[in-house]
């Protein structure tokens, strides 16, 4: 029991991974084209869920009722992580992840950072190459304390966020951003068992808030999805909408950004 319950939290993010927090997508580029590509994820509302299914009682007993503020490496798990390719070990080798829990207090915060060095690395990390599952689950696992020889509980994998980044096609270059729906791996995405389920969370009302924020190096020239806002500047694009309307309605999220 001991065993299980420690590594059962990540199991709980990985099947309630996208319908519990709201997301923050800061991305910064330089004029060399080098920059910062930074998720922040509240997952707060998971805290209730975890009392529901475990009680105070538990949570105390395998000491997650215990304050975290914690930083992990990407760099220390890479070795060991078998699932991670070698195009997301490059790329998420320099990340790192900020952990925040407190039961008590009802907060569970993720922040994830990776230092980009060329346009290129930002395209992989916008078509969500790194940071998803395979980061998060593995960073997840050392906090909690999973150790070697330990089996993971057998769970259905829910989506995360690299999953919907990927039904994008993502271009980036020295004076556009742009992102086009693939269909192809939309409707793959969509003829997952699990999506049945998501599309319930669609119509029951359910938001799950998702914000990009992108600082250009100059000023934007011109957009073409109107939930883009600009900074009286220009240099700032901000996009905020729900990202459970995505299932239905991709293209509404699609935009090319000259500048």
């Amino acid at each position: 029991m001991k065993k299980y319950f420690k590594y059962a939290l990540t199991v709980a993010i990985s099947i309630f991974f996208v319908s519990c927090y709201e997301v923050n997508e800061d991305i910064e580029i330089n004029a060399d084209g080098s920059g910062t590509y930074v998720t922040k994820m509240d997952m707060s509302a998971l805290i209730d869920m975890m009392q529901t299914y475990a009680g105070e009682e538990e949570l105390q007993k395998e000491g997650l009722d215990r304050v975290l503020d914690t930083t992990v490496l990407f760099k220390s798990l890479l070795d060991s992580n078998k699932d991670a390719t070698a195009e997301q070990k490059v790329l998420m080798k320099d990340g790192k992840m900020k952990m925040q829990m407190n039961i008590k207090e009802k907060i569970f915060k993720l922040d994830m950072s990776f230092p980009y060095k060329d346009l290129n690395s930002l395209q992989q990390l916008m078509s969500g190459k790194a940071g998803g599952g395979t980061g998060m689950s593995e960073a997840l696992k050392n906090v909690f304390g999973k150790k070697e020889g330990d089996q993971d509980a057998a769970a259905p994998k829910g989506p995360d966020m690299g999953d919907f980044a990927g039904i994008y096609n993502v271009t980036i270059k020295k004076d556009l951003i742009e992102k086009k729906v693939n269909q192809e791996k939309y409707k793959e995405f969509m003829a997952r068992p699990e999506m049945a389920q998501m599309k319930q969370l669609t119509s029951s009302g359910m938001e799950i808030l998702y914000t990009t924020t992108i600082k250009l190096p100059r000023a934007a020239k011109k957009s073409d999805n109107p939930l883009i806002k600009l900074s009286p500047d220009g240099k700032t694009v901000t996009m905020k909408y729900n990202l459970l309307e995505l299932l239905e309605n991709p293209e509404k999220f699609a935009y090319s950004i000259q500048y």
